[in-house]
């Protein structure tokens, strides 16, 4: 390996191990972008704004700042990413840069055309050198890429108002190519008349490409490509033009020079052609996708001298470089073949004077090369251009990293100061309460919330010697007890002669009665645990009633409840506000998520108990028990034998049910106690534990304006939202103040 490519193998080392940096950064910088967003939300309006000194302060301008930071790092992201180094060609069209392509690729006519007259090559191609894979493959628009891509910028020459909002309106030319009057002004004007007809031929081709619009990504074999990326022939008579449907092209093949490192080529179709917003495109296949762009210039009897669409066409690679150095970043190679030494000379003479400042190479170094000499090409060309970027290119990546990092610099100092200023303003908003103050007042709020709680819990603890409070339950538990009773008369579900038939076709089947009875006695087992859990609906409104309780004796916390109706939601909307504050509380926040995870169901209270009670509905029981099962399985293998095992699972299935119901019997009484078990270890841990009393401090110290309002009208949700609001602007300066990891 040559010392050139062993360097430029040292700089794709060095951007993949930025790679982890950057997206740190990135998403960094998203999250500011979030909290900055949460700025805007409804919750905290211009009352709240206002006590922090935003009210006049354009967050949406911020919130760009974020993402213009994000969209920065994302530009470096695309350049450390990438693990080849790529070579743009641009110019002019009909300057030989296919034929460059060629040369540089070893790739033909049918992969890169080439042309005489108009131009050839259509779709923005990239050529990647690779040993072990050949061919190419094709993305496809979808049809509304299709519209806004290819179709809409054609409008916007036009200056057309109304445009076709699908393909189907298009086709059938119900816009400006219906309109006979605006068609004749187009049609006249020089730049918007070319323009008009290149709609025409797009329209009319419809048939050739609209199959195509499905935004597949197509292998497509080398020596078929030319019909997905070229122009058609002039001279056919239907031309093909599916290349409209394509969006990229990407080629691997093995390149003619195989001792360097990974190398990619940018084919850009040629500046000039009658494409609008061409220029546009040009300038995104250049930003971050190349390291290098080689201008090519022809110099004809008609072209020999830089004209101002040469200068166009560099000014373009100028706006994409990006901080990097001009003459690291392009240079111009002169397309010596089959050109007069004199309009060579001539060329040459006008770069030194117009463009290089009198001075060879000043600002763009010019190359001289026959593009079609493949030999040619890659010494005085290839070796050329990598020779300058394993020195260039850690200059150019260190150039385009810093400007990126400078950007995002001077935009997390101009966010960082209005925090700042916002924190400083909300620490003014209430007057701070003494530290003796505050204790009493937390004080207070737990012995009343002490009183509150036990008499809730006495409550509690009465239900469990009250002969009504089953009441409901039982109902519901008699009603699905009649549900399934329902179901086993019916013969489970499939009706009794249907049922024996299955049976008896099992038995002459399998010469025995026992498999079908093993299998029919565990489904209803199943099934009986199953529908048993239909009681579900009343423990879980028992569940929402000793929630509504709790809510209820809350007191001047259940301020933090909000205006919630249900009392699940009202209690997490406490938990939401108790994490929101800037000095935590963990033990607080833990002891309602202890209550909000109460389990109240049918599997959590008696399930092991139920199948406990259905034990003898097992097909082999152990012990006496499962001989004398199989005594009652085993019946003889016709209709009588059938009609008998229905009679003897029908009637263990009833045996089930009334078993069970023994169980369903003591779930109101267990159900209490649960629910008096964790009502007692809440109250526990909320107004004893360790952490109790510092924690109400907190609370009352940031809620205190909800829970002692100044009036009995003062709206209750300020104060939240002023803790919101400096929980989010606090989370915002630490974020920003996290360290950059990406270097230079």
């Amino acid at each position: 390996m040559s010392v050139t490519s062993q360097k430029l193998d040292g700089v794709l080392e060095r951007r993949q191990a930025q790679l982890p940096l950057v997206d740190g950064e990135i998403a960094r910088w998203n999250r500011v972008g979030e909290v900055l967003g949460l700025l805007q939300a409804p919750g905290l309006g211009g009352d709240l704004l206002a006590r922090a000194g935003l009210l006049d302060t354009d967050l949406v301008e911020l919130a760009g700042l974020a993402l213009d930071s994000a969209a920065a790092l994302g530009r470096v992201r695309a350049r450390v990413r990438r693990r080849t180094i790529n070579i743009g060609v641009s110019g002019q069209a009909r300057n030989g840069k296919s034929t460059l392509l060629r040369s540089l690729s070893g790739l033909g006519d049918e992969q890169v055309p080439t042309g005489k007259g108009r131009p050839v090559t259509a779709v923005r191609s990239r050529i990647f050198h690779s040993t072990d894979h050949e061919g190419a493959r094709v993305t496809t628009h979808t049809e509304q890429s299709f519209l806004d891509e290819v179709l809409y910028p054609y409008y916007a020459e036009f200056g057309v108002v109304t445009v076709p909002t699908d393909l189907a309106e298009f086709t059938r030319g119900s816009d400006v190519l219906a309109d006979s009057t605006l068609a004749a002004q187009l049609a006249a004007d020089p730049h918007n008349g070319p323009l008009l007809a290149r709609l025409r031929e797009i329209r009319d081709s419809a048939h050739t490409w609209r199959r195509h619009l499905t935004g597949a990504v197509l292998d497509v074999p080398l020596d078929e490509l030319r019909q997905w990326v070229a122009y058609p022939a002039e001279e056919s008579a239907d031309p093909d033009r599916r290349y409209l449907a394509v969006r990229e092209a990407v080629v691997h093949c093995a390149f003619p020079r195989t001792d360097t490192t990974d190398v990619g080529l940018i084919d850009l179709p040629g500046l000039g052609e009658l494409t609008p917003r061409a220029e546009e495109r040009h300038i995104v296949g250049l930003h971050n996708d190349v390291d290098l762009v080689l201008m090519v210039k022809w110099p004809t009897s008609t072209n020999a001298l830089w004209t101002t669409s040469d200068a166009a066409a560099m000014d373009l690679a100028n706006k994409a470089r990006g901080a990097a150095a001009m003459r690291d970043f392009a240079m111009i190679l002169v397309n010596t073949g089959q050109c007069d030494q004199e309009n060579v000379a001539a060329l040459r003479a006008d770069l030194t004077e117009r463009v290089n400042n009198r001075t060879d190479d000043a600002y763009f170094r010019v190359l001289e090369a026959d593009v079609a000499d493949p030999d040619a090409v890659r010494v005085e060309v290839l070796d050329t251009v990598l020779d300058h970027l394993a020195d260039a290119l850690p200059r150019m990546d260190a150039a385009v990293i810093g400007d990126a990092l400078a950007q995002c610099a001077r935009n997390q100092q101009a966010i960082a100061a209005r925090v700042g200023e916002a924190l400083d303003a909300l620490r003014k908003v209430v007057t701070p309460t003494s530290s003796e103050a505050l204790h009493a007042l937390a004080q207070s709020v737990l012995a009343e919330l002490a009183q509150s709680l036990q008499a809730w819990i006495g409550d509690l603890e009465r239900q469990l010697t009250r002969e009504d409070v089953g009441d409901g339950f039982h109902d519901r538990a008699a009603e699905v007890r009649a549900d399934i009773r329902a179901w086993i008369d019916t013969g489970f579900g499939e009706g009794a002669e249907h049922w024996q038939e299955m049976a008896l076709q099992d038995f002459r089947r399998k010469k025995a009665s026992r498999p079908f009875a093993a299998a029919a006695l565990n489904s209803v087992r199943v099934e009986l645990a199953r529908r048993l859990a239909a009681v579900d609906d009343v423990l879980l409104a028992r569940r929402a009633e000793f929630w509504s309780g709790l809510v209820e004796a809350l007191g001047r916390l259940g301020v933090l409840c909000g205006a919630e109706r249900d009392p699940q939601a009202a209690l997490n909307r406490l938990v939401g506000a108790l994490r929101e504050i800037p000095e935590p509380c963990p033990a607080m926040v833990d002891a309602f998520e202890f209550v909000l995870d109460v389990r109240m169901d049918f599997r959590t209270l008696v399930l092991p108990d139920v199948r406990d009670a259905l034990q003898l509905l097992y097909p082999e029981p152990p012990g006496e028990e499962g001989v004398q099962m199989a005594s009652l399985l085993g019946v003889s293998h016709d209709a009588q034998g059938a009609e008998l095992l229905y009679k003897r699972v029908t009637q263990l299935a009833k045996q089930g049910v009334h078993d069970t119901g023994r169980v369903m019997a003591t779930i109101p009484e267990r159900a209490a106690n649960v629910l008096l078990a964790f009502a007692e270890q809440f109250e526990d841990g909320l107004i004893r534990g360790k952490a109790a009393e510092k924690e109400m401090v907190r609370v009352v110290d940031a809620f205190r304006e909800q829970m002692w309002p100044a009036d009995g009208n003062a709206d209750l949700a300020v104060g939240i939202g002023l803790q919101r609001l400096r929980g989010l602007l606090a989370e915002l300066r630490a974020v920003l103040a996290e360290e950059q990891g990406v270097a230079a």
